[in-house]
């Protein structure tokens, strides 16, 4: 008993005590929990999260956590003979409540659900305090892209498409030897090449301006999929969706939100031309969101950390511009909701899409009419 209780002892690293810690209930409190954490940085204390603790496999947040390499356990008796300084219950039940109590060392704390809720506010704030710097700093960046995207526009396209229309013109003459039209295609086709960069970086910096309408989520997502399964079909790619029941009616802008969606669809299709590719879309409430989670159980990355493939013009592909990713953000951002990546070698990469939920279209939509 001795030894275990030395292990118990706090451990400072850098000069901030570290706080080991273990969760029951891997909900989605456990998810929106993690993610908190996730942002928020202490100034005096070191979290470390050892386990997640939940019997349902396919809980978001015990997923969620493994997918974040943190240990998940079916039964709290296993959570709680690790060597940890607080517990956070996010059951809602009182008798695994008292079986914590039973359970862990003398010197864990505990954090019961309704304790969690409070520390769940305060950090809500600052991660609203956060999320508004990175959209600040996001949009930094997209105007230092936009600047870049005027000049371009303006200085390539026009010389461009007179030069493409003047190759393809002279392709056609029956004058021209069939050699020279040879090199002629070759010309054309690399103008269009530069024609397809100027217009994917202007479809990232132009305004979106969308259109908000109220719409049934449950329509939306079986649409979807319906699609989404036959275009699998033609690329031999399989495709599986898990829609929650009961999803609400809320604002979006259908378009914009279908084109985020098949754009993360056919990046999984073509990561693996050969067929073997298998994909799942779910799609879940959680509390005042909908997340949206495309699972593509390939590669993932494997030269760039999650964080880097959202920003823009990093791409893994040759012969690719890397805009994809940041234009789904900022199509996410225009609903006031994010995208994060999750990526391991084992289990592939998923895509988690946050969405709000609104039941009232944004302010600035409301006064343009």
């Amino acid at each position: 008993m001795k030894n275990r209780e030395k292990k118990k002892e706090p451990v400072r690293t850098n000069g901030r005590q570290t706080i080991r810690v273990g969760i029951v209930g891997g909900g989605k409190g456990c998810f929106e929990l993690l993610k908190l954490f996730e942002m928020y940085r202490p100034i005096h204390l070191q979290i470390v999260i050892l386990g997640v603790a939940d019997p349902l496999r396919d809980a978001i947040g015990r997923k969620y956590a493994e997918q974040q390499g943190i240990h998940v356990y079916d039964d709290l008796h296993e959570l709680c003979i690790l060597p940890l300084d607080l517990i956070i219950e996010l059951t809602g039940s009182d008798d695994v409540l008292e079986e914590i109590f039973r359970s862990k060392s003398e010197k864990c704390k505990v954090i019961d659900h309704v304790g969690a809720l409070f520390l769940w506010e305060i950090l809500a704030v600052l991660e609203e305090k956060i999320k508004l710097e990175q959209r600040i700093s996001t949009l930094d960046t997209m105007t230092a892209i936009g600047e870049m995207a005027y000049n371009l526009t303006h200085r390539l396209r026009n010389p461009l498409m007179a030069v493409g229309g003047i190759v393809r013109k002279c392709m056609t003459s029956m004058e021209v030897p069939h050699r020279l039209r040879k090199r002629l295609k070759m010309a054309a086709r690399a103008v269009q090449e530069i024609e397809d960069v100027v217009s994917d970086i202007c479809d990232v910096v132009r305004p979106m301006n969308p259109h908000f309408q109220l719409v049934d989520l449950n329509a939306f997502f079986r649409t979807f999929c319906r699609e989404a399964s036959l275009e699998s079909c033609f690329v031999r790619a399989g495709f599986s969706c898990d829609i929650e029941e009961d999803l609400p009616e809320v604002y979006i802008d259908p378009s914009l939100l279908r084109q985020a969606l098949w754009h993360l669809l056919e990046n999984c299709f073509e990561t693996d031309p050969a067929g073997r590719a298998s994909i799942c879309l779910r799609v879940e409430l959680c509390y005042d969101s909908v997340l949206i989670q495309v699972i593509d159980e390939g590669g993932g990355f494997t030269n760039i950390s999650p964080d880097q493939a959202l920003h823009p013009f990093v791409t893994t592909r040759s012969g690719r511009m890397g805009l994809g990713l940041t234009l789904c953000r900022q199509i996410l951002l225009e609903h006031g909701g994010d995208i994060e990546l999750c990526t391991t070698p084992e289990k592939g990469t998923t895509v988690i899409l946050k969405l709000p939920i609104r039941f009232s279209p944004p302010e600035h939509t409301r006064s343009d009419k």
